[in-house]
């Protein structure tokens, strides 16, 4: 069997506890977000409520959400944050206005127990590191918390299904990431806490995988399994 030289790793759930499946505002942080939201276009001269934000931008983008497993794709932000400039007259970028809505939230993310140490152990280790992960806003964001908790320099390929346009059980971003790190998908190793989307897309791109035991079980069988990322850079390094 091929020695493991590279390390594929999803966000949510592995490294970072996202407080949701969605790994978005919900609840009193999204309302938060949305005033956060509100008062920025408001310095920019636009008169709006935070009661205008749900007609004018969430629920034509919730509209697009909910096919995004039909599509295989993320709903894109980019024609409901166009009609929220027109009525505002904000000249600000898609990022900064979804930043301001995310704020709140992203300061409540933080590490899984151990992930930080784990990762730091597979780089110090010479292994080659990646971060897949599917999320439903531009990746920029969520590097935001991942180097304030210090695990940005540590992953230097990051491929987000909102910038890539893929997400998994979709293998794709999972070969841009190969390609990247100039690694053989038979070196390498997919892991995840979703056998439903990052085993699956793991196997299909050809890659091992080990599945971070959680509830969403449903999905093609991993060929390993952990309890902890703490775990991890033993199971890696008996099959280096």
């Amino acid at each position: 069997m091929v020695p493991i030289q590279a390390v594929l790793l999803d966000m949510g759930g592995v490294l970072l506890e996202m407080a949701n499946a969605a790994g978005l505002p919900q609840g009193k942080l999204d309302w938060r977000g949305r005033e956060v939201l509100a008062q920025l276009l408001r310095r920019q001269g636009g008169h709006l409520g935070v009661e205008d934000l749900e007609s004018l931008l969430f629920a034509p983008w919730r509209a697009v959400y909910a096919r995004r497993y039909e599509t295989g794709r993320e709903a894109s932000w980019a024609p409901h944050l166009k009609s929220l400039r027109r009525a505002t007259g904000c000249r600000l970028r898609d990022a900064t206005l979804l930043g301001a809505w995310f704020q709140p939230y992203g300061e409540q993310l933080t590490p899984i127990v151990g992930a930080l140490e784990a990762v730091r152990e597979l780089q110090q280790g010479g292994l080659h590191l990646g971060l897949v992960s599917n999320v439903a806003l531009p990746g920029v964001l969520y590097e935001r918390v991942l180097r304030r908790h210090g695990f940005l320099a540590a992953l230097p390929v990051r491929q987000f299904s909102y910038d890539s346009g893929s997400r998994k059980p979709s293998p794709a971003m999972l070969r841009a990431a190969l390609l990247a790190l100039g690694v053989d998908p038979a070196a390498a190793v997919m892991v995840g806490d979703r056998r439903g989307s990052d085993v699956a897309a793991g196997r299909a791109a050809g890659l091992r995988t080990i599945w971070l035991r959680s509830a969403d079980g449903g999905g093609p069988r991993p060929d390993l399994e952990i309890d902890s990322m703490s775990e991890l850079p033993a199971v890696i390094g008996s099959r280096r």
